[in-house]
């Protein structure tokens, strides 16, 4: 399942929870950030979101492709908003984010990665 909707400055993803569904999330991301002409934006915002949609796949949804991932994004004047959310119980976020990968790990990085490409991230509790 993957539905894809575009109104205004907002897109909106709703999509089973696989990994060949993040591409097809990232292809639409980027075609709506060029007709933003945010053209510059696209290498940040696809890596860092790329990361986020791994992890809410992988971990908060098991890789159970009839779990849902929520994806929204909206640009208003010179900002990017992303949110996204699983059906996962959470994780630990805090102990994650004091703790620093080094570049040679596989895994283990995303947080870095979007304290790198992202002014602020935001996580509940």
């Amino acid at each position: 399942m993957y539905q894809s909707q575009k109104q205004g400055n907002q897109l909106t993803i709703k999509f089973s929870a696989s990994f060949e569904r993040i591409d097809s999330v990232c292809k639409d991301v980027k075609l709506f950030l060029e007709a933003e002409n945010l053209h510059d934006m696209v290498f940040g915002v696809i890596l860092g979101i790329r990361e986020v949609l791994t992890n809410a796949v992988k971990h908060g949804s098991m890789m159970d492709p009839h779990r849902e991932v929520m994806f929204f994004m909206t640009i208003n004047k010179a900002q990017i908003h992303v949110c996204v959310s699983d059906s996962g119980s959470g994780f630990d976020w805090r102990a994650l984010e004091k703790k620093e990968a080094p570049a040679s790990d596989t895994h283990g990085r995303g947080i870095s990665i979007l304290k790198a490409y992202f002014d602020r991230v935001h996580y509940n509790e």
